[in-house]
């Protein structure tokens, strides 16, 4: 049997844990700084140490805390400039022109340019010039006062070190802001991700806000049309309880009926919220099933009516969905609203590029006792709207109320998202 590959994954981990070691070094500068200068700066200081007994080891009074400070360079750039700029002005007011830690006053320079504000970025520069300067100016005095120099010998050097210096301080400049505009443009990305990350979660947001009120529309249209119905066949029951006990027991067979039937479509509804895999959803509600809705609102006390046209059979689902619940919350308000000895009239009917849904009743029109807070015509006018349609709700001159969609037929099978998004998955 021959040996097994290797696991890419396996041969793939050296190289993960370089790229991760490197990461860490880009995004903790502050530990890194502080590891080498702090290292440096010891070092110096055993150097001096070790020359103690003479005068030149006074350099390293001057070097340790300038080469130190270079550890808060990128943090705190214009601390760091201070440093290095006292301390260079204070050694060569003892006549220690130059020092190991002249080094930092071009690390400095770097730092408050690149990593710096604007105000710290002015300052360095003119601290800059003015260390070169003060540089050209102090060997250039030297020539000047020495027996071997000259007036000449020092306005030459005090012109080549100026310009030197210049071109030095110049050339830092430049790298300084090609680092800063890395910076800014690497901010600028953190910002966008940060950025994308919230409209993420703000859609996100919107999309569970979107979910749970189609939800609460299927709960209001579940629980509104059964508790109607049973609410209905109840006091029917109870009236027939004493003249016909046998009428009164299929009242209350076709109340368990109807309340199985809630609870299976509550199941469905909260099996969404729990989002639970092993749930179960039943079938949804669609066009065929619109007339074992009229039979239950029959065998409540109410008298309907119902035709639908052929060539309906191939409609979408989420149409099938929005037409059932539009009907079945048109039937509750009749039930609710329309009064005693009522009787209503369901009609679908395909006419051309439309389907007609209207439900008409010969009711009171307008009930006295709502207070118009429900939220069933808000329901049926967003299913209704979702596809494109119309929808046309009012009493009727005298008496009776009308409720009238109008539903654009999708000719390629396909309905909006919106309208997708209203079935109970």
């Amino acid at each position: 049997m021959s040996e097994p590959s290797p696991s890419p994954r396996r041969s793939a981990l050296p190289w993960r844990r370089v790229d991760d070691a490197f990461r860490w070094v880009i995004e903790h500068p502050g530990t890194i700084d502080a590891v080498v200068f702090g290292t440096t700066a010891v070092l110096i200081a055993l150097a001096g140490l070790a020359t103690a007994p003479t005068a030149s080891a006074w350099w390293a009074l001057f070097s340790v805390p300038m080469i130190a400070v270079g550890a808060i360079g990128r943090t705190r750039p214009a601390w760091c400039m201070t440093v290095v700029a006292v301390l260079a002005v204070l050694h060569m007011a003892v006549l220690m022109p130059v020092v190991v830690g002249d080094v930092m006053t071009f690390y400095a320079f770097y730092c408050a340019v690149a990593y710096g504000t604007a105000r710290t970025h002015a300052i360095g520069v003119a601290l800059g010039m003015l260390g070169v300067l003060m540089q050209s100016l102090f060997w250039a005095g030297t020539l000047l006062t020495d027996p071997y120099g000259g007036p000449g010998a020092a306005a030459g050097i005090f012109i080549l070190l100026l310009i030197t210096g210049s071109v030095t301080i110049l050339a830092i400049w430049a790298l300084a802001r090609l680092q800063h505009a890395r910076v800014r443009q690497l901010a600028l990305s953190r910002e966008r991700a940060e950025q994308a990350v919230r409209e993420r979660e703000q859609r996100t947001a919107l999309a569970v806000a979107d979910e749970r009120a189609r939800i609460a529309r299927e709960m209001h249209d579940v629980v509104a049309h059964s508790l109607s119905v049973m609410i209905a066949q109840a006091d029917g029951g109870r009236y027939l309880a004493q003249k016909d006990p046998d009428a009164a027991a299929q009242v209350l067979g076709t109340i368990a009926g109807t309340g199985r039937a809630a609870l299976a479509d509550m199941r469905s509804l909260l099996g969404v919220l729990r989002a639970e895999e092993e749930t179960s959803f039943g079938p949804q509600p669609g066009l065929d099933q619109i007339g074992e809705l009229a039979g239950r609102v029959r065998a409540a006390g109410l008298s309907v009516d119902l035709q639908m046209s052929e060539g309906i059979d191939h409609l979408p689902q989420a149409l099938g969905v929005s037409v059932f619940r539009l009907v079945q919350e048109a039937l509750t308000n009749v039930m609710k609203h329309a009064g005693p000895a009522a009787a209503a009239r369901v009609s679908l009917r395909l006419n051309g590029p439309l389907l007609e849904v209207e439900v008409l009743d010969d009711g009171r029109g307008h009930d006295p006792d709502s207070d118009g807070l429900g939220h069933g015509l808000t329901g049926m006018r967003e299913r209704v709207w979702a596809f494109g349609g119309d929808l046309q709700v009012g009493p009727l001159p005298g008496r009776g109320y009308r409720v009238l969609a109008r539903f654009p037929v999708p000719t390629d099978g396909l309905v909006p998202a919106t309208a997708e998004r209203m079935i109970t998955r």
